[in-house]
This record gives C-alpha cells, structure tokens and sequence, in this order.
C-alpha cells in the first residue's frame, strides 16, 4: 500500500529542520507546504519574528483574509513539518506587486 506522497518543501522542511542553522530555509518551506501551491504563489514568508509569529507578505487583501482564517491550521502545519512548536501565528501584511 503507498502512503501520501510528500511534496519537495515538506521533504525539504524536514531534512532543514533537523539543522538549527537552517531555521530560516526550514521554514520557509515548511510554510510554502503547509499553505498549499496556490496559497504559497500569493503568499511569502518572510521571517520569524520576536513573539514566535511568521511575517508573511501576501499581494492582496482577499489573500490576507484567506490566510488570517486559516492561520492555527498553518502554524499547525508548519509546526508538524518541523517537529517542534516554532509558529506561533501569523502576522499578514498586503505587499501587492509593483
């Protein structure tokens, strides 16, 4: 029987997460899996800041309202492809393209 398949970020997010110098790449990928190939092209994760949230930079208000309601869901995600609790929420900023 064949499990899920894992896509390139989570494997990547995995491998990273075991390298405490790699915590930024880590979680970048771990974020880009958790949110899913359509959310991850609109959105960018840009860091983690002091109080545990990931700053993530989205191009229009319809995504930041998409990624605000399903924000324990992604940091639950990310968390899980890391193997410890480093997301503790989101802080979304509209960045719209130039």
């Amino acid at each position: 029987m064949r499990g899920r398949r894992k896509t390139a970020a989570a494997a990547l997010a995995e491998i990273l997460g075991r390298r405490p110098e790699a915590q930024a790449p880590a979680l970048a990928a771990a974020f880009a899996d958790a949110c899913g190939p359509r959310l991850a092209r609109e959105a960018s994760m840009r860091g983690l800041m002091r109080d545990g949230r990931l700053l993530v930079l989205v191009r229009s208000d319809a995504w930041a309202a998409q990624l605000v309601a399903n924000e324990a869901m992604v940091c639950d995600r990310v968390n899980a492809r890391l193997g410890r609790k480093i997301a503790l929420g989101l802080d979304v900023r509209v960045d719209p393209p130039r």
